[in-house]
């Protein structure tokens, strides 16, 4: 599938682009803002977005990203284990919510439920 990255933490692209190709996800570009013009261009069936480093708050930015790519899976990458805000973020576009709480395997399994039902 192929897949957007939006990380805005340099550092941790080369983890996320190793899960990533764990889960099957074929990562056709990657950027550390939101770039809506770049998105589209791309034409990606996915989009993986950390949403925990977006000044006005993770579901404003999914709203962004859905607005540039409206039938792409967007996938909400966050620390968060509140409910309310994922929630948040399945109203604001998001097809799945995965966990940074977990590690390396939880994340590819994670990642691949979560395409499995999008």
């Amino acid at each position: 599938m192929r897949t957007y990255v939006i990380e805005p933490q340099r550092i941790f692209t080369d983890f996320l682009l190793r899960c990533l190709d764990g889960a099957g996800l074929q990562v056709v570009a990657t950027s550390q803002v939101i770039d809506g013009k770049d998105i589209a261009a791309h034409a990606p069936a996915a989009v993986f977005v950390d949403v925990d480093f977006f000044e006005r708050g993770g579901p404003n930015a999914l709203c962004r990203i859905r607005q540039a790519t409206p039938d792409a899976a967007l996938i909400a990458y966050s620390a968060s284990e509140d409910p309310s805000y994922a929630a948040s973020c399945y109203v604001s576009g998001a097809s799945a919510v995965i966990s940074k709480r977990a590690g390396e395997e939880h994340l590819i399994s994670d990642l691949r439920r979560a395409l499995s039902v999008i």
